[in-house]
């Protein structure tokens, strides 16, 4: 049964996997990278936040309802778990401190993804509730990330140009 689940699922949802385990595996070490390239996995979960929302037929106010619960509760999250990078504006650096957060958050929103539609496609019955549930995570990792985004772009604006590293990366890395 488990090898049918995965012969049925597309290549690209490997190739996700796969990216966000590198990211967060990424993200167990302290580093210090360009602050643009912070911005990419954020970007990235709000825009699939988002296409999980605009992506669902039916009726709109009880699909967005569902979407905002989930945005609401993760941007109270995103705004308090994961260990803040040090700013600083002159270089324009960051300096992320190691966690396992952004590997368990990462697995943890796939997995509630894969999980939901796998349940979906074995009880065709409950595919509408579990789906709301999958626009409900959805919104989860969108509001997330605009919590944690907020609360960078509060502390970049109020930190100072002082020095985070004397050397930062030409190329960005996760």
């Amino acid at each position: 049964m488990i090898l049918d689940i995965l012969r049925a699922t597309p290549v690209w949802v490997f190739a996700l996997f796969a990216w966000l385990l590198w990211m967060g595996v990424a993200r167990l070490r302290t580093r210090v990278r360009r602050v643009r390239s912070l911005w990419i996995a954020p970007v990235l979960f709000v825009a699939w936040g988002l296409s999980g929302l605009l992506g669902r037929a039916g009726p709109l106010a009880p699909t967005l309802a569902c979407w905002i619960v989930g945005a609401v509760a993760g941007a109270a999250i995103g705004r308090r778990i994961e260990p803040m990078p040090v700013v600083d504006r002159a270089s324009g650096a960051v300096r992320q401190a190691g966690s396992a957060i952004p590997l368990l958050r990462n697995l943890a929103l796939f997995g509630a993804h894969y999980l939901l539609h796998v349940a979906a496609a074995f009880a065709p019955a409950s595919a509408a509730r579990l789906m709301s549930w999958d626009i409900a995570v959805s919104g989860l990792g969108a509001g997330y990330f605009i919590g944690w985004a907020a609360l960078v772009a509060q502390m970049w604006r109020a930190a100072p140009s002082s020095s985070v590293t004397a050397t930062v990366p030409s190329r960005s890395s996760p």
